[in-house]
């Protein structure tokens, strides 16, 4: 169906939320949809009405409409935070539109979605893209159903068998499934029970866009204490970050070192209540926007990601982009021979740690406090790579090139 001349390509693009929706990837697709219109191809997006986080004015859009060149169709999906059943309706009724719309209304050249909701929204995908011919992308933000076995969500064994039997015949479908890293490239290769890996890229992510400059009045007062390590993103379950308060604690007689925590998450009351016992110096200042989170990165000394063991093989976090962009030295918790320890030590632009050591995490941030002179060296460096490997230009670069790589196998 697909020669060899890709521009003018009619390209479906899905994910549950999409801008002016508020999740990280509402505004990485927007970006990623935009470069495909500007190099020429036709773009529609299959979504929902904004409803990503239940206590905002989520403003009700058009069902159909145009945004930056592409056709925008948004199904009425209600909000699904922390009410399961919901979740599992709307991922059907989801399912239900994308055959609707790439099967029975228009067929197309390309089709794209990713792991929103879950297993889910690619299974029908891939369905949807064989049904009619199309090349089929799968875009695997994070791999499910490991990390809902990692959390508990999928703990269910005869679930977990179930849905890990559709996601392989998914990611077998696609060309290719695109990954954040080569950690998650070999987990899908690994876990293959057909001794046939999926084809797999390597594109991983650029800083968050920001719909303000990034050089506005911070809206909390900023911390007196020289240094100042900051965590911007989902306070939750993944990130382990009870460790990071036991670290704090160790350093309470530091009175030149103050932790950050800007966001929100189920694991936030838990880690106050901690810091409250603890006596630690930690500030919490909630959830802001982008352009809020990227000033707070500008000035701190250090930015904190941490995943909980095993994660990395299945998740590359986001916000180590949008710190890097900022020139924010990063400092990482997670297993040495990870890809994002790598990234960030191989470049010399933060220092990486175990996850779960305490003791190790407390004398890394203490290092970073003593010496200024050492962290501007890191800033250098964290904008050099940021520049380098994870700017908006060179990732959606990447993102044209795979679309023009259309074959017929």
């Amino acid at each position: 169906m697909i020669g060899t001349e890709t521009k003018g390509l009619k390209i479906l693009a899905i994910h549950r939320y999409y801008w002016p929706d508020t999740p990280p990837y509402a505004s990485m697709l927007r970006a990623i949809v935009r470069r495909w219109v500007d190099e020429g191809h036709h773009v529609d997006v299959l979504s929902s009405h904004p409803s990503y986080k239940a206590g905002l004015d989520n403003v009700k859009q058009p069902g159909k409409e145009v945004v930056d060149g592409a056709t925008v169709y948004r199904m009425t999906l209600p909000s699904e935070a922390g009410r399961p059943l919901i979740r599992m309706l709307n991922a059907l009724r989801l399912g239900l539109g994308i055959i609707t719309r790439a099967v029975l209304l228009r067929r197309y050249d390309v089709i794209m979605v990713s792991t929103s909701p879950p297993v889910l929204a690619g299974w029908f995908t891939a369905l949807a893209a064989h049904l009619s011919g199309a090349r089929f992308v799968y875009h695997c933000m994070d791999i499910h159903p490991e990390i809902g076995r990692i959390s508990g969500e999928f703990r269910n064994p005869l679930i977990y068998r179930q849905l890990a039997r559709m996601d392989a015949w998914t990611c077998r479908q696609a060309n290719p499934v695109v990954v954040l890293s080569k950690d998650m490239a070999d987990s899908l290769a690994q876990r293959s029970d057909s001794g046939e890996a999926p084809r797999t890229a390597v594109i991983n992510n650029f800083s968050l866009p920001s719909e303000s400059d990034t050089g506005q009045e911070l809206p909390f007062p900023w911390p007196n204490e020289p240094f100042v390590l900051l965590f911007a993103g989902n306070i939750g379950r993944f990130q382990g970050l009870d460790v990071l308060m036991d670290a704090m604690e160790q350093l309470r007689g530091h009175p030149n070192i103050r932790l950050l925590m800007m966001g929100e998450g189920t694991e936030k009351p838990a880690l106050e209540k901690q810091v409250a016992e603890s006596g630690a110096r930690v500030s919490f200042v909630g959830h802001h926007s982008v352009s809020v989170a990227k000033a707070a990165m500008s000035q701190a000394g250090a930015g904190f990601v941490s995943l909980i063991p095993e994660l990395y093989r299945y998740a590359y976090p986001s916000k180590t982009m949008t710190y890097l962009e900022q020139g924010c030295p990063v400092l990482v918790a997670v297993e040495p021979e990870s890809r994002l320890a790598a990234d960030i030590v191989e470049n010399n632009a933060g220092l990486a740690v175990r996850g779960g050591d305490a003791s190790e995490l407390a004398q890394a941030i203490s290092r970073l406090a003593a010496d200024d002179q050492q962290v501007q060296g890191i800033k250098e460096n964290a904008s050099r790579l940021a520049e380098k490997a994870f700017s908006q230009e060179v990732v959606l670069a990447r993102w044209a090139s795979l679309v023009r790589s259309v074959d017929n196998n």
